[in-house]
């Protein structure tokens, strides 16, 4: 007897215990056995009395057969910030994780919702999460894409620029030797012994314009990158000054108006035009520009004046001798009296020229897009000038008129960008 109760129990409970599990989307959960699935429908035999059933296939999440195989009818799709994606069944989302099912399993796993970007869900609907941007940015791989506008979309820049430095060679070496035929008179007017050295500066300013091409675009592919080359024309107009000091280097540090002469040895004009690149650097959002900046121009030195000696004539315990009179103790010039009256006076010492110049510069920019369009940046620069006096300097007793000198120094320039 006990033993056909058993098997009764048997016959009773094991189609439950073996039944696969049609999971719907509206959370119920159907047991049977499954007979096919069709392109519309699931068929399967229920548990109980029914023998066969047809439930609508768009109504099934997933179906997990006696073998503890899953197959999922509705996937959702994560895409996460470092630009893979899951495949999966979204089971909830909190402030803080966003917890799901993998394809083809029942295990539940989690990820922090602020390395989502968006959910796909099965019905094609889409929801972007909007998470804590400083922290998904640190797994972001960014897309790669072109920039557009901003400077890299520009066709004109206009600046102006000032530059300063240190020149040599030509009319600088010519005034180091008349500092050097003087300098015995230097130390005898100024009586006590002193170590005279000479240094020239210049200065200069002006403004610039730019046409730029349309610029070679490359592909960013990092969050700040190489984004374009960018070529032009320049133009610029400057005005250029060039001064003379005499110093005592033995008591630089201490110096008074006494043992300090200086004065203006030159001045020019100069328009120059030429090439221009811009190697240009941004961010994913474009809100600046990094530019690496180089040029060459080259063009024509105008309305030029050549004042010889000016450091010297503002010597004034000197200004007598250089007249070729006696000096102020009663002794003798060094140079004979016929010779320095013609020589060493400013009006028989300033001339006026023209020339050339050729310039070179290259240092960092910077240029802003997004809420101004601004540029400001520094150059490293080396300018060549040759220049043509109208007559050869008496006091540099060479009778040449041809002169060029050397210039390095630095440049800054502020401007804006127009597209």
């Amino acid at each position: 007897m006990k033993i056909i109760i058993a098997i009764a129990a048997i016959l009773l409970v094991g189609p439950s215990l073996f039944a696969d599990e049609i999971y719907l989307s509206d959370g119920g959960v159907l047991k049977g056995s499954i007979i096919q699935i069709t392109d519309t429908g699931v068929e399967y035999d229920p548990e109980g009395a029914r023998a066969f059933e047809v439930i609508d296939k768009t109504t099934v999440a997933k179906i997990k057969y006696d073998n503890g195989t899953i197959v999922t009818m509705k996937v959702d799709t994560l895409h996460r910030a470092d630009g893979t994606a899951v495949r999966c069944t979204v089971i909830r989302v909190t402030k803080d994780q966003v917890v799901y099912s993998p394809e083809g399993s029942d295990e539940q796993k989690t990820v922090a919702r602020n390395e989502i970007d968006r959910i796909e869900y099965s019905d094609g609907t889409t929801v972007e999460i909007p998470g804590d941007r400083e922290q998904k940015e640190e797994a972001v791989v960014f897309r790669e894409k072109k920039q557009s506008g901003g400077f890299i979309d520009s066709w004109v820049r206009v600046a102006g620029f000032f530059a300063f430095g240190s020149s040599a060679g030509g009319l600088i070496e010519r005034e180091q030797r008349v500092l050097d035929a003087y300098r015995a008179d230097l130390l005898k007017a100024y009586v006590l012994p002193r170590d005279y050295r000479m240094y020239n500066t210049y200065g200069s300013g002006g403004g610039e314009l730019d046409l730029l091409l349309p610029a070679v675009k490359l592909m960013q592919k990092r969050g700040f990158d190489l984004s374009g080359i960018k070529f032009g024309i320049r133009g610029r107009y400057g005005y250029e000054v060039t001064e003379s000091t005499i110093y005592d280097d033995s008591l630089y540090s201490s110096f008074d108006g006494y043992e300090l002469f200086h004065g203006e040895l030159m001045s020019y004009h100069y328009w120059a035009a030429g090439p221009v690149m811009n190697l240009v650097f941004s961010p994913q959002s474009n809100a600046f520009n990094l530019l690496l900046n180089f040029y060459a121009v080259g063009g024509q030195v105008f309305n030029g004046t050549v004042r010889g000696a000016a450091a010297l004539r503002s010597a004034r315990f000197l200004a007598w001798e250089m007249l070729g009179a006696a000096g102020p103790y009663g002794t003798a010039p060094f140079l004979p009296a016929s010779i320095a009256n013609v020589t060493n006076t400013s009006r028989f010492n300033t001339v006026h020229f023209n020339g050339y110049t050729v310039r070179f510069g290259f240092g960092p920019h910077f240029s802003l897009n997004k809420y101004a369009p601004v540029t400001f940046g520094v150059n490293v620069i080396y300018a060549y000038t040759n220049i043509k006096l109208g007559r050869a300097l008496p006091i540099y007793f060479d009778g040449n008129k041809r002169a060029t000198h050397h210039e390095t120094g630095g440049e800054i320039s502020v401007g804006f960008h127009i597209l």
